[in-house]
């Protein structure tokens, strides 16, 4: 008995020690996240007063590196609010609400200072905004309770968005200060985790300070936004210090199992390089459409059958075969009744499932819905859900599948059928391409292949819509939110005086100006097999759509676009470094298997 009460009394001593030692941690990490935000709004305010160019630029840097040092801290515990602190230089447009917001934060006082410096009354103003929410900010995150788990996922999403993001120029789109960022998100990284370990009375482990180090070394030779070789900075500096990063809170994960449940991502950028640990199951509508062995196989099944259609001649397959990398090769796909064709050319599928919206407008918000839309429309199925489940129940094949698909349903329902056909489309994702095995260490890219990757993360500006590594248009790490762009896609191939093509894209859902010709932005994985290109298929070549983007999109081929939201400048890009981005592109294409 005594034994027993010894042994609960040291049980009680080493748990009340960690509590205490998480509470001292949690304490000066959110006393240093407070004083860092009330230096970073002291030097918002030496900004709001500086006069020259010169001064202003200085000031503005010295904020984004006191920013980028609580970066992580208000991208995990503040995602709403994040964007507008330092989102994209364009409004936000909530279709829901019918609401456009002006553009604030970071990146339009950076285009003021770069472009229009001495309208001192919007930089006033834009500069006030950002003052307010990073108040918002601290009067918030006093009362946050910060998790250990939390505090490793904030620091991994940080390794990931300096990755993905930032020396892509994502978010330095006018000064190019990149990657001096890129180094400052890392001594964040390295101050908070040495905290960490002080205040948990834990060693600190000298690989990962080194690692941290070297990331910064490099940085420190290598500063140039043009030259800067992404592809070896990624592989050989981030991905090992995530992985070592992971290293060292393997106690906390295998603690907190369930974190991770319904995420799109949780691991190390390593994993996600190589497409691991990527939950396509996190964009199911709901726990039980999740997807199983027997969803998928009974999916393929109805992904190709004709029988699915009023006619028995149309199947998924029809606009989505998987010889054309799950297109159909058409400028835009043939309606099943008439010799005609819609108006949009079919995307692929693979990778799909890594989004939040379908079609190129953005109309469908999952796989099931989207699904339900082909079913039921005229030009494609032609059949309302009732019809199609009364046409699967005559097969008795199909119906012994579905009850092993669905061992706890009673009967059939249209939304089974749907299910199954979208959890086969959640399997599409093989991450079989060249750039996979080379971040997994299993190929080497040849210098063309290499120039094309850091091109399309760096001077062409490809990475900051089409996101690594899915290169689509859903933003890491959170994967929580699939952008669309204006971009100026013509009727016709011209190179001056283009005319836009009449396709409205989002527009024609939702009557907001800014949304006129605007579309999702797909993934280019498997581009080489996916032709024609564009949503309308205007172009044949992968030569013909860098052109496009290297003259400035719409407005650089002649047009008048108010809302573009592709950069107009003209990317300067030579023959050679459009045959290299192409080069690139073509590692995106998964193996056969």
């Amino acid at each position: 008995m005594l034994r027993t009460i010894i042994i609960l009394l040291f049980l009680a001593a080493v748990f009340s020690c960690t509590d205490k030692g998480h509470q001292t941690f949690e304490n000066k990490l959110r006393t240093t996240v407070l004083k860092k935000i009330d230096t970073l709004s002291n030097t918002l305010t030496e900004l709001e007063g500086t006069r020259s160019q010169k001064e202003l630029i200085l000031n503005f840097k010295k904020a984004r590196k006191e920013y980028k040092e609580i970066e992580p801290f208000v991208e995990y515990y503040f995602q709403g609010l994040s964007r507008r602190i330092n989102g994209p230089a364009l409004p936000e447009i909530k279709t829901d609400d019918n609401i456009v917001n002006d553009a604030a934060g970071f990146q339009v006082i950076e285009e003021i200072i770069f472009n229009d410096p001495t309208n001192r009354n919007e930089l006033k103003k834009q500069i006030n905004i950002l003052k307010t929410d990073l108040k918002f900010v601290h009067q918030n995150f006093k009362d946050l309770p910060i998790q250990n788990h939390h505090f490793y996922e904030l620091m991994q999403h940080q390794i990931i968005r300096i990755a993905t993001l930032g020396v892509t120029g994502f978010d330095s789109p006018v000064a190019f200060n990149s990657m001096n960022e890129a180094k400052d998100g890392i001594k964040g990284i390295e101050e908070f985790y040495t905290l960490y370990c002080e205040t948990n009375k834990q060693e600190i482990n000298p690989r990962l300070i080194e690692s941290f180090e070297k990331a910064g070394q490099y940085i420190n030779k290598n500063s140039d936004f043009n030259t800067f070789n992404r592809l070896e900075f990624i592989k050989n500096h981030l991905m090992p210090m995530s992985v070592a990063f992971e290293h060292e809170f393997k106690t906390i994960i295998e603690q907190t199992p369930h974190f991770k449940d319904n995420k799109v991502f949780y691991g190390h950028l390593s994993d996600l390089m190589q497409g691991k640990k990527l939950n396509p199951d996190a964009f199911s509508p709901y726990a039980a459409s999740k997807s199983t062995v027997e969803k998928t196989a009974l999916g393929k099944i109805l992904f190709n059958d004709v029988n699915l259609s009023r006619n028995n001649k149309m199947s998924c397959a029809t606009c989505h075969n998987a010889e054309y990398a799950f297109t159909d090769g058409k400028k835009t796909s043939v309606v099943n009744i008439h010799s005609n064709n819609i108006r949009r050319n079919s995307p692929t599928l693979l990778y799909s499932s890594f989004q939040k919206s379908f079609f190129y407008d953005m109309r469908s918000q999952d796989l099931e819905n989207q699904i339900e839309s082909v079913m039921k429309n005229p030009d494609e199925f032609n059949l309302s859900p009732k019809e199609i489940k009364d046409k699967i129940t005559t097969d008795k094949n199909l119906v012994q599948l579905f009850k092993k698909a669905f061992p706890d349903k009673k009967e059939i329902t249209p939304y089974e059928i749907r299910n199954a056909i979208a959890s086969y489309v959640r399997s599409l994702m093989p991450f079989s391409a060249k750039i996979d095995r080379y971040f997994s260490g299993k190929a080497a890219l040849t210098e063309s292949e290499e120039n094309g990757f850091n091109l399309f993360a760096g001077k062409a500006k490809c990475a900051t819509c089409h996101f690594i590594p899915v290169y689509n248009g859903t933003v890491p790490p959170w994967f929580n939110n699939s952008e669309s762009e204006v971009i100026g896609v013509p009727e016709n191939i011209a190179w001056k005086n283009a005319a836009i093509d009449d396709d409205e894209g989002r527009y024609g859902l939702n009557k907001i100006e800014q949304l006129q010709f605007s579309f999702k932005t797909p993934t280019v994985r498997n581009v080489e097999k996916t032709s024609p290109y564009m949503h309308n298929g205007v172009y044949k070549t992968l030569e013909e759509v860098i052109e496009f983007y290297r003259l400035g999109g719409g407005n650089g081929i002649g047009m008048k676009l108010k809302y573009q939201t592709l950069p107009f400048e003209n990317l300067k890009l030579t023959e050679k470094e459009k045959r290299d981005i192409i080069s690139f592109l073509r590692t995106l294409s998964d193996e056969k298997k």
